[in-house]
């Protein structure tokens, strides 16, 4: 790993890098990728490379353990400290306890029997610990006692009823009321402070505030409430839904008000509603203030407890001129006078002196954490802070293992995720935090990105990948096209270069020739990586450069509030927006086929997969007759108003039950008139998603079928375009939204990649560590947009790909080798389903019976109204898919033996995908 340093000359009270970076702004700096070939995961030197361009060397001492830690909190008696994950049994379950005389954890994975947890309490004296969560729909709040050693046990468990929009109420942060007798409880879903009297174990009050509250601290008898989706909707309002509450929402669809409800404990009733930043997330309260994190404007608002005015709102810059992206998640009064602020996108503590809301408060410097740090507690015994970092050292969790035909495989999944506490020091001297600021500027690469990010040079001549921004480029337009769920090894394992496993793959060159061509003619990336865990992450990421806070606290706690697979949840959207915000405000066209959209409906009825694939054929030109749905009829949905005017409605949205051969002629037709009428946007997003598969579910192609449809849709495209006359200036960009839907001998998140056009290398392997924040980068640096964010800021455009000498030739589609047509449950289909098992025993046959059963209770997931990219358990898909592809006599990996879905069921790993 190669990190540039700052000079220690500058060890003085003030940490200044203003002049370093603001210098290299008049030169530019070379683009390089500072990641080189790192792989994802953990390096030689201690450090941790992640899915989204950042290495984290966390400061202090370390606490790893399996699980997403999204709270901490010490004891009184500072002995112990408690972590709770969010998700149960994926690799962590329950609660984490900690010793801070040694910091080793003495207690691991104590259940809580809940499969989503978010918030911790203690008692004033220490005896009695409180965590919140949800088993299966229900909200739960547990009351444990806590022994001398600091290990808590169940006493009661606390039912909450549904929310007033029905399901889930969704409970998060809890707060001791002010006597001690009553439990204060932020009810998400229900947009209300619940009120637990903690002696008859009730829930008493629903106290109405905000929309989304998701934490409460106490000063006095009043309680102050952060809403992260801010203010009731009034007549007139823009808005946008986020799980059955209306979100007064800007354009772009992301939520356009944060509020503060400060309750009067006495009355039970809100006294005030503070208005503050966006995505207002946890607070501290210190003397007479109440400082609060606002995750979606890079601000800590500051309240007067006397007046409940914001008497200061402080701007969030961990570097001259930093973009919005720097999520601050947290924040904590330290030494009296400095104040602490967790910021989540970038790994790190910022630490302020602060004296009052009439001076401007001091960036002292930086303290690298573990990846995403949500929460901050005091150790005041030791004078330390705890750091609780969701997603602490990536997907390290445990490997699984299996032997195929004498082969030893390992395999990762990106949910196996190691999450951590960082236990740093509270008293940080200035040789300390020059230091630890350095390495927080390396682990994100903002060393030179004033130069980076320069402004463009005039007279330059066109290349392929400008330099900087706004310079010229012979490409003018890009079609960035993005598929569904399949990990590197799984397609390309059997490449025969480049870093790949062939026992892993499931869907080789009979099954993806296009995929296999593709990545043969132009460059093999074999260390690309998606950031998202799941599609609720994973499209926020490929459209947004970036995730809210909110959305990746969802993704750890298993989506309680809402899922949003694509879009669907207006505290999804970062208020930086999405690629195609940035292009229409700068001016640059756009269309949209499917991306973001959440529905696909129309007068007639839906059909089945058969009914479109007829009409795949009649459109093009294989079969005479009448469409079962004439073009136009049904249409394609989003909830993001920017997005709705630029979306071709007769493209569909995700639905299994459409093959891609549909998508492709629908885009064809259009594409064609593009050609007629020369009016070709400049940026064309894509979604094509039958890769996802449908399972062994009846009247559905095989999973086989599925991602050979999706590569032919794939492969035609590119043929398409190559032919028209857009070919000698059109770049073609591919990736998956996430990869959690197999495993892959590197990384869960690794994920097969491919960079189209004539303006690129061919036949290269390029090793290089490269993300979806990379190929955002690329499209703004090749369409003259500037960076939306921190992440796309700091991230370096994909130029070793590209050559300025091109190659015009145009591509040609390889044909199917599999029919598309081979449908589950049809006579003949059990045969393709158990193609790969050896001995086709009664047994195997009874197995994959279950397994076909199985899919076809979920087939409401796959297609029609309620189709949505992962509202099916992945840890059961990943299995049926592995047996119908490798085979119902191999065992999936790291298991000894074919597994029934009862028994996959019961595995900890399907409790939180749910």
């Amino acid at each position: 790993m190669r990190r540039k340093k700052l000079g220690k000359k500058r060890g003085v009270a003030l940490i200044s890098l203003a002049s370093l970076l603001l210098g290299a702004g008049s030169v530019y700096a070379a683009v390089g990728n500072p990641f080189d070939k790192d792989l994802v995961g953990r390096q030689a030197n201690g450090s941790v490379l992640t899915p989204v361009n950042q290495y984290v060397t966390p400061a202090g001492q370390q606490v790893e353990f399996g699980g997403n830690p999204i709270s901490v909190k010490v004891r009184p008696d500072g002995k112990t400290a408690a972590a709770i994950i969010g998700r149960s049994d994926y690799g962590g379950n329950g609660i984490n306890i900690v010793d801070l005389e040694t910091g080793a954890l003495i207690k691991n994975n104590i259940p809580l029997s809940l499969s989503h947890m978010w918030g911790l309490a203690y008692s004033a004296d220490g005896t009695r610990l409180y965590a919140t969560g949800s088993s299966g729909t229900t909200g739960k709040v547990v009351i444990m006692s806590v022994a001398d050693d600091g290990t808590p046990s169940i006493l009661q468990t606390v039912s909450l009823p549904l929310a007033a929009v029905g399901g889930n109420i969704n409970p998060q942060d809890i707060a001791l009321g002010p006597d001690g007798k009553t439990l204060l409880v932020a009810l998400s879903r229900d947009n209300s402070l619940g009120v637990i009297d903690l002696e008859s174990g009730q829930l008493t009050d629903r106290i109405p505030v905000g929309n989304a509250p998701t934490s409460v601290v106490v000063s006095g008898n009043t309680a102050y409430v952060t809403n992260t989706g801010g203010r009731a909707a009034e007549p007139g309002d823009l808005t946008v839904d986020s799980s059955g509450t209306p979100i007064v929402a800007e354009q772009t669809g992301s939520s356009a008000s944060g509020t503060v409800s400060v309750v009067d404990l006495s009355g039970k009733t809100v006294s005030t509603t503070v208005e503050v930043g966006l995505q207002p997330a946890r607070m501290d309260v210190s003397g007479s203030y109440v400082f609060v994190a606002n995750t979606n404007s890079d601000t800590v608002s500051v309240i007067d407890t006397n007046t409940n005015h914001v008497v200061q709102t402080i701007d969030v810059k961990p570097y001259p001129d930093a973009p919005k992206g720097s999520a601050p998640n947290a924040v904590k009064m330290i030494n009296k006078n400095q104040l602490a602020v967790s910021l989540g996108r970038n790994n790190a503590l910022a630490v302020y002196d602060w004296n009052g809301p009439s001076k401007e408060p001091r960036l002292r410097g930086l303290v690298p954490t573990a990846w995403f740090p949500v929460d901050i507690a005091t150790d005041q015994a030791h004078n330390r802070l705890l750091v609780a970092n969701a997603d602490g050292v990536g997907s390290l969790g445990p490997e699984r293992n299996l032997k195929i035909q004498g082969i030893s495989v390992t395999g990762h999944s990106s949910y196996a995720q190691q999450g951590s506490l960082s236990i740093i020091p509270a008293s940080l001297s200035n040789k300390e935090l020059v230091q630890w600021t350095d390495d927080v500027y390396a682990n994100n690469n903002w060393f030179e990105i004033a130069g980076r990010n320069a402004k463009p040079r005039n007279n330059k001549k066109p290349v392929a990948m400008p330099e900087r921004i706004g310079e010229p480029s012979p490409i003018k337009h890009i079609f960035y096209i993005i598929k569904e769920n399949r990990t590197y090894d799984q397609v390309h394992g059997d490449m025969g270069k480049g870093n790949s496993d062939p026992a892993l793959t499931q869907f080789g060159k009979d099954v993806t020739p296009n995929f296999h061509k593709i990545a043969n003619t132009y460059p093999l990336l074999d260390n690309f990586y998606v950031s998202g865990i799941q599609s609720a992450s994973g499209h926020q990421w490929v459209m947004q450069a970036t995730n809210t806070d909110y959305e990746d606290k969802e993704t750890d706690v298993g989506n309680v509030r809402s899922y949003p697979g694509g879009a669907g949840d207006s505290l999804a959207y970062a208020s930086t927006g999405h690629l195609w915000d940035n292009a229409l405000k700068h001016g640059v066209s756009v269309v949209n086929f499917g991306e973001d959209t959440t529905a696909f409906s129309g007068p007639q009825a839906f059909g089945t997969w058969t009914d479109w694939y007829n009409d795949y054929l009649i459109l093009s030109g294989q079969k005479q007759g009448e469409l079962h749905v004439p073009i136009g009829d049904y249409t394609a949905k989003t909830d993001i108003p920017s997005l709705d005017p630029i979306t071709y409605k007769p493209f569909p949205t995700f639905d299994s039950g459409i093959p891609d051969q549909y998508r492709y002629e629908i885009f064809k037709q259009k594409f064609e008139d593009y050609v007629k009428n020369g009016d070709l946007p400049q940026l064309v997003q894509m979604w094509v998603m039958n890769d996802h598969t449908a399972g062994t579910s009846t009247g559905f192609p095989t999973p086989q079928a599925q991602v050979a449809d999706n590569d032919l849709a794939v492969g035609k495209i590119v043929d398409l375009i190559s032919h028209s006359p857009y070919w000698k200036d059109s770049l073609i960009l591919v990736t998956e939204d996430d990869a959690q839907n197999g495993v892959d001998h590197v990384d869960g998140h690794r994920a097969p990649a491919y960079v189209i056009s004539p303006w690129v290398k061919k036949g290269v392997t390029d090793s290089h560590y490269w993300t979806v924040i990379n190929m955002v980068r690329s499209i703004e640096q090749i369409l003259g947009l500037p960076p939306m964010n921190q992440n796309d800021a700091a991230a370096v455009p994909m130029s070793e790909l590209f050559t300025d000498k091109p190659d015009f030739t145009p591509y040609e589609f390889v044909p199917n080798q599999i029919p598309l047509d081979t449908l589950n449950g049809q006579p003949g289909s059990n045969a393709a389903a158990l193609a790969n098992t050896a001995e086709v025993t009664t047994e195997a046959k009874e197995i994959e019976k279950a397994w076909t059963a199985w899919s076809n209770e979920n087939k409401v997931h796959f297609s029609g109204e309620k189709a949505s990219p992962d509202e099916t358990n992945a840890n059961m898909l990943n299995h049926v898919t592995w047996y119908a592809t490798k085979g119902f006599d191999t065992p999936y990996p790291g298991e000894d033996k074919v597994l029934t879905p009862a028994e996959v069921a019961s595995q900890p790993d399907s409790k939180a995908v749910q």
